[in-house]
């Protein structure tokens, strides 16, 4: 009995850490700046298009989010 209740204590534990692991930490609103501003001079670099440059930073933005262990963010403002 106690094995069986050591064993479902050390596999809750286990589960509980798991899905801690598995959360991303939301990104600083600098930091979250600082790669708007760094997707906005590559979009240039890169001549989008006025039209399609809202969406290229966000995807950019969030691209280097991902890369950074972040949570992505909905909008950007640029």
């Amino acid at each position: 009995m106690k094995k069986t209740l050591l064993g479902m204590v050390a596999a809750f534990t286990f589960v509980a850490t798991s899905s801690f692991a598995d959360e991303k930490t939301v990104a600083p609103q600098e930091l979250v700046q600082e790669f708007t501003q760094m997707c906005l001079e590559w979009a240039n670099d890169d001549g989008v298009d006025a039209q399609d440059l809202k969406k290229y930073v966000l995807d950019c933005v969030n691209e280097e989010l991902t890369s950074n262990s972040y949570q992505t963010v909905s909008s950007v403002d640029i």
